[in-house]
């Protein structure tokens, strides 16, 4: 039977949730003299603001030349790194507002000295979390030559109320937009060779793409964009359909529309939202396909 795999985001929320209950129950040093309502709070804040702005350095690590082409963990470091500049003196106000600060034997430090100290203190243990958090969700990936076999769709029931005027589109055989045997674009060399190179869609996870073929998905440390722009040239029968998706042509089944919003049904069973602004362009193309 095949595993469903959370998102990343949803990964991020499960783990942060984790570690704000295990130093709430541990209460350790910075926290221990605070109630418990208080100490939950200054976890929550701590954990999440720090794991929310590595994160967001990690966002935009990823969008951004030369950093995106560098190894994915050295990402994922300088990640971390950033991220802990970043938070120090907002760690060190959230201490103040707790009434946690450390009085300092010279009163006359210059802030941006104390900042820096607070930065070599927090910069080890957010570079940990972070690489950890990437490895744990890595680990629980399929090897390049591993994969489960998906399973066949639940037969899809729609009803006129949500498909008042459905478009369906001729389905090409499967391999006939991405051959089985070809290299194809960069990001397939951290794709499971189980999977095959029937590609049917990718979406955005954050800093992560999740690549769906006709066999499966797996999800990879990947930028989307980059991935879209090395299929523009290798695979044009394909449209980004959504800032956070794409999909093959070969692979949509039919367009839903659902209360103003439309939706591209695959032949996989996934349904993917269609971005308003790109609504006529991507009928336009899926029509005449």
């Amino acid at each position: 039977m095949r595993q469903t795999t959370l998102s990343w985001p949803a990964f991020l929320w499960a783990a942060g949730l984790g570690l704000v209950t295990l130093f709430t129950l541990l209460d350790p040093e910075p926290s221990r003299s605070l109630g418990l309502l208080e100490r939950l709070l200054f976890w929550l804040l701590h954990v999440g603001g720090l794991i929310l702005v590595m994160q967001s350095s990690q966002s935009f690590l990823s969008r951004i030349s030369p950093s995106r082409h560098l190894n994915p963990w050295i990402q994922i470091v300088i990640a971390g790194l950033i991220g802990a500049a970043i938070f120090a003196p907002i760690g060190a106000w959230l201490d103040g507002f707790f009434g946690l600060s450390e009085v300092k034997e010279d009163v006359n430090q210059p802030w941006p000295y104390q900042v820096f100290e607070d930065f070599t203190a927090i910069a080890p243990a957010a570079v940990f979390c972070w690489v950890g958090l990437n490895a744990a969700r890595n680990l629980r990936l399929p090897a390049p030559n591993e994969a489960s076999p998906r399973p066949p769709p639940a037969p899809q029931e729609l009803t006129e109320a949500s498909e008042p005027a459905p478009v369906r589109l001729d389905v090409q055989p499967p391999g006939q937009a991405m051959g089985a045997d070809e290299a194809g674009p960069p990001f397939w060399s951290r794709v499971p060779r189980a999977l095959g190179r029937d590609l049917v869609a990718l979406t955005a996870e954050l800093h992560y793409l999740r690549v769906e073929t006709a066999n499966g998905d797996a999800l990879i440390l990947y930028p989307f964009g980059q991935a879209v722009a090395e299929l523009a040239a290798s695979m044009p029968d394909g449209s980004q359909i959504h800032r956070s998706h794409w999909v093959a042509h070969s692979h949509v089944a039919k367009i839903q529309r659902d209360r103003g919003r439309v939706f591209c049904l695959l032949n996989s069973g996934t349904r993917l939202p269609v971005g308003r602004r790109r609504q006529a362009a991507i009928l336009a193309r899926l029509s005449s396909a």
